[in-house]
């Protein structure tokens, strides 16, 4: 599989900081997974310190093989680079702007799953995101995934949130914990389940 590249449509001033040429589209190469990823969280990002680059008004597109692989668009994007991992947080600006939205995309560039959260922190190296904060997942077919913390990775192809989750298709609605699916929610796993049949649904 090769390197994925990061495309932002739109950034800050203060990437000239960093160093960068700019132009209207900035290509990132991603690197390689590296050996010993640490576990990356919003709260552990921010406390840090200051981001190698910022931008406002951001739009990432993430290809693979020639393809669209994820979009995220968010009010502010801040990258960290670390010697371990390089990785984003995607954040609202405030309470009243608009939440952080990552669409998911199948192999051939068309749309799987919408995910909508407060803030999002997607790991370059380990291809994978975090979402957290009222985190809502949603396919083209009308399924979809409500929790506070959902997780996202390539290699696998699938979700999973760690803690509670509600589950509604066009015919139930599904609740439980430790959530695991895959990207269209047709293939899903919960343990603890407690569910109720949505009027319109076919008995056996």
């Amino acid at each position: 599989m090769g390197n994925p590249v990061i495309e932002l449509d739109t950034f800050s001033n203060r990437f000239r900081a960093a160093g960068l040429r700019l132009s209207v589209a900035a290509l990132l190469v991603v690197s390689a997974c590296a050996p010993h990823e640490r576990a990356v969280t919003v709260e552990t990002v921010m406390s840090e310190g200051d981001p190698d680059q910022e931008a406002w008004g951001t739009r990432l597109l993430i290809m693979e093989s020639g393809y669209p692989r994820l979009t995220l668009t968010a009010d502010y994007m801040a990258r960290f680079e670390a010697p371990d991992s390089t990785y984003m947080v995607l954040a609202r600006v405030d309470s009243s702007s608009r939440r952080v939205e990552v669409q998911i995309h199948d192999d051939t560039g068309g749309e799987r799953a919408l995910v909508v959260a407060n803030e999002v922190v997607y790991v370059e190296s380990g291809r994978r995101f975090q979402a957290t904060g009222r985190v809502v997942a949603t396919t083209q077919d009308g399924r979809h995934v409500e929790s506070e913390h959902l997780s996202w990775s390539e290699a696998s192809g699938r979700v999973s949130t760690p803690g509670y989750a509600t589950i509604t298709t066009p015919t139930q609605t599904m609740s439980g914990w430790g959530l695991d699916a895959d990207e269209a929610l047709t293939d899903m796993r919960l343990s603890r389940v407690s569910g109720s049949v949505l009027p319109g649904e076919q008995q056996p």
